[in-house]
């Protein structure tokens, strides 16, 4: 509150004694520290209505700026105007309306601590190699993939996963997905690619509709991607400039591959998406 509220209510319990005084809108707008427009605004959508009116002036009653304040406390906690109308005079619905506040800003908490994992990988990562990003060379064990054929755009890759999953009948999604790319470079409009399911070690039984490969054991340039797909074709081109940067040569039997670890099927919010982009190499 500024020095207005300060000469004129020194506190809320003067606010609050009050109540001969009257004010007229723009009087009543200094003492809240804010605009006569907001509020006339307050009053024509319900929200805060004068005490009583003088013909076609609004007049107000100190203590209602009390009323302002809780509009200014709720709107703090991202309340539209529309929901601050129900929770306004019903100090009844606080508790579990500040319960789900609650959760919600340690979601957020819990996204802006994954951002700022991120924003310090990158950093580390350009400081070093002048990179976004910092592949590692791994060995990748032999492991079994159903697997289907398709050709089309990036954004299709979801419905071929779904497809995939549902000729094998695995509608929980319980073993991670995969896209093998046979394109080089990029191709987000047209690409020959592979949409497989993910089996691990033990050799499964075969479907009909799906082919049954076995990936055998070989050296890969690997990088573990956690959030959005949105750029993922972005973080792709690192993984190329690394392979050029450090004279690795590629495997000329086999592409490249995304193994969504933490798909969007299973995983609902995409900052928790776990993609593993792995460039074989010999």
């Amino acid at each position: 509150m500024n020095g207005i509220i300060n000469h004129t209510l020194t506190s809320y319990a003067n606010l609050i004694g009050y109540n001969s005084l009257m004010l007229y809108t723009k009087e009543f707008a200094e003492i809240c520290d804010t605009s006569k427009k907001t509020i006339i605004h307050y009053d024509r959508i319900g929200l805060l209505k004068p005490s009583r009116r003088q013909g076609v002036f609004r007049l107000y009653e100190p203590k209602q700026a009390l009323i302002f304040q809780k509009i200014m406390m709720l709107k703090s906690f991202g309340l539209k105007l529309r929901e601050i109308k129900i929770y306004l005079h019903r100090n009844d619905l606080l508790q579990s309306l500040f319960e789900k506040k609650e959760q919600e800003l340690t979601e957020q908490k819990i996204i802006l601590e994954k951002r700022i994992n991120k924003a310090h990988e990158f950093v580390s990562s350009l400081k070093n190699n002048k990179l976004l990003i910092t592949p590692k060379i791994k060995t990748i064990k032999p492991y079994w993939i159903y697997a289907l054929k398709k050709q089309g755009r990036y954004v299709d890759i979801a419905s071929h996963q779904r497809e995939i999953f549902g000729l094998i009948h695995d509608n929980t999604y319980h073993y991670p997905g995969l896209t093998v790319f046979h394109n080089q470079g990029y191709s987000p409009h047209d690409s020959r690619m592979t949409t497989c399911v993910y089996l691990g070690e033990t050799k499964p039984q075969s479907i009909i509709g799906v082919d049954l490969i076995q990936i055998p054991q070989h050296k890969a340039l690997s990088y573990i991607h956690i959030g959005s797909y949105s750029y993922m074709s972005y973080i792709w081109q690192f993984m190329d400039k690394y392979i050029i940067d450090n004279h690795l040569k590629c495997n000329p039997d086999l592409d490249c591959r995304e193994i969504y670890w933490k798909g969007s099927f299973f995983e609902k919010n995409e900052e928790n998406l776990i993609t593993e982009l792995l460039i074989p190499i010999v």
